[in-house]
């Protein structure tokens, strides 16, 4: 069983890890913001998603599944997918707090009785139940997101066509109809009337 100093000297060594560790995994954020790689760039604040213990190349590389898989079109579904994100990444969190306080209230139980796990849950029941609910809160998060996501993709997209106020101006501009228009059968009619009248008839009717 790890001993209290155990506990402290992990978790200084954990802090070391922090932070990509090669080339290859630095790589992993330059390759989420290339515009080759989704449509949009992810909204999160990248620097503010750590605590102690957590590596910033895996937080990279969640965002890089997550935005190739999903791959967002618009600021509407980027949202999402960043929740998704946002999420998952707080499961994964809560999962290693759950790890960590078993550890560390067994250190605390009676040594020898062999109900050790008993003793710490029974002492820190409290702890462990809000611990739950917050895993139970980033889970319904998460699958809502994934909902409306889902959702939002079924959406129809606008198509990139020609316009079709050009391809109305075009067909007014170069006329490739010999039907007559309503407009010149109007101006013949006139026309017409301006002659008969020259002429000394009055009423078309009496040709």
């Amino acid at each position: 069983m790890s001993t209290l100093k155990q506990i402290e000297a992990n978790r200084l060594s954990a802090q070391k890890s922090t932070g990509p560790r090669s080339a290859e995994g630095s790589g992993v954020g330059d390759r989420l913001l290339s515009p080759a790689k989704s449509a949009l760039k992810s909204g999160l604040d990248a620097e503010s998603q750590f605590v102690l213990g957590e590596s910033r190349e895996e937080f990279a590389q969640l965002q890089a599944e997550c935005y190739d898989h999903h791959k967002p079109r618009n600021p509407e579904e980027r949202f999402q997918v960043d929740s998704l994100i946002r999420n998952e990444w707080f499961l994964r969190r809560f999962f290693r707090v759950e790890a960590h306080l078993w550890e560390y209230h067994t250190t605390l139980a009676e040594r020898g009785t062999g109900v050790e796990l008993g003793e710490a849950f029974t002492k820190a029941s409290p702890i462990f139940m809000r611990l739950e609910r917050r895993i139970r809160a980033a889970e319904k998060a998460h699958k809502e997101a994934k909902a409306e996501l889902e959702r939002l993709q079924q959406l129809p997209q606008p198509k990139e066509t020609t316009s079709q106020i050009d391809k109305l101006g075009s067909f007014l501009t170069h006329p490739e109809s010999d039907a007559i228009s309503d407009l010149e059968i109007a101006r013949m009619d006139l026309l017409l009337r301006e002659k008969l009248a020259k002429s000394g008839i009055v009423d078309p009717s009496a040709l």
